[in-house]
């Protein structure tokens, strides 16, 4: 009977290491979906700003992916001027996206000069933007390479290794 419980504790021990590598590998595409939707938002933004005589909060709200809830639901809740709403925002985004520390940093700064300028200005800042988050976007696929297998063969390996020393 000791055995038995022994046993039934180590492939829980298992599972529960692997379910936890799973967990941490599903971060990383979590970060690169965020950062698939800020482009498509940068997209729609400057479309948006291009064909649309409304003012930014109203653009914003007409967001539909993911990106554009996640930022203007926060965004809402401030009040003051366009950027320290955006940067509060951004501070606000659930650690549930995994973003890195560059990664709002990369948000912030984009929504620090945003509005400001005239039309060309702000789609030449949206350009200049899309550029950068595909580079965010590159390291975030380049991880995913790197560590996704990694981080579900160690929690497996984890389990087991305790496992073993626990029999």
């Amino acid at each position: 009977m000791y055995l038995v419980i022994k046993i039934i504790g180590c492939i829980l021990l298992v599972s529960a290491t692997t379910l936890m590598g799973f967990k941490k590998a599903q971060r990383l595409y979590k970060r690169r979906d965020f950062i698939n939707d800020f482009l498509v938002f940068l997209d729609t933004l400057a479309t948006n700003i291009r064909y649309s005589t409304d003012e930014l909060s109203i653009i914003l709200s007409k967001s539909e992916d993911r990106f554009g809830k996640a930022i203007y639901g926060a965004y809402k809740k401030y009040d003051g001027t366009f950027f320290k709403k955006w940067k509060n925002a951004v501070a606000d985004i659930s650690d549930g996206y995994a973003l890195k520390h560059e990664d709002k940093q990369l948000l912030c700064s984009f929504g620090e000069k945003l509005g400001i300028t005239d039309v060309e200005g702000q789609l030449k800042h949206i350009e200049l933007y899309k550029g950068l988050a595909n580079a965010h976007l590159d390291d975030s696929k380049n991880e995913i390479k790197q560590k996704s297998r990694l981080y579900k063969t160690m929690g497996f390996f984890v389990g087991t290794a305790a496992a073993l020393v626990i029999i």
